[in-house]
């Protein structure tokens, strides 16, 4: 019950990726540069993490004596921003629905990948005939969603 509860939590949340995804790209419409629009919007992303930190957070953070951060764990807003103007370049050609079809598919197939593997020290659960028709059944709906 708990982890259904959680999921329905991520959902909410996701629901803001398609205003998202709307107001980046038509800021890099105006901007004509969706690289600038891609900064605008990192750094607005930027400035709202530090007020929350900095109100949350006594003092200073810093990490726990002896932890070691590994170098591909700095690679997070990298990603962000391949993802983030990505879809700031294609939201405007292709529209929102099919962006968000294309990149939930393909969330969840790396998804799959990463948790069969166990990759990045997350937990290993084995890849399954029911999630391959489950994916299968997105990517279904991603082409039905295309057509539309």
């Amino acid at each position: 019950m708990r982890t259904l509860l959680l999921m329905a939590l991520a959902a909410l949340a996701a629901g803001v990726i398609p205003v998202q995804a709307s107001v980046n790209g038509r800021l890099g419409q105006l901007l004509q540069n969706p690289l600038l629009a891609s900064l605008v919007s990192f750094t607005g992303g930027t400035l709202a993490l530090g007020l929350l930190l900095l109100v949350s957070t006594p003092g200073l953070p810093s990490l726990p004596d002896g932890v070691r951060v590994p170098w591909y764990l700095m690679t997070g807003g990298l990603l962000g921003a391949v993802f983030v103007t990505t879809v700031l370049i294609l939201a405007p050609r292709i529209g929102i629905a099919n962006v968000l079809a294309a990149s939930i598919a393909g969330q969840l197939i790396a998804g799959l990948i990463i948790d069969h593997y166990g990759l990045l020290n997350l937990p290993q659960s084995s890849i399954s005939a029911t999630k391959i028709l489950g994916c299968t059944l997105l990517i279904g709906g991603m082409l039905l969603i295309q057509r539309g």
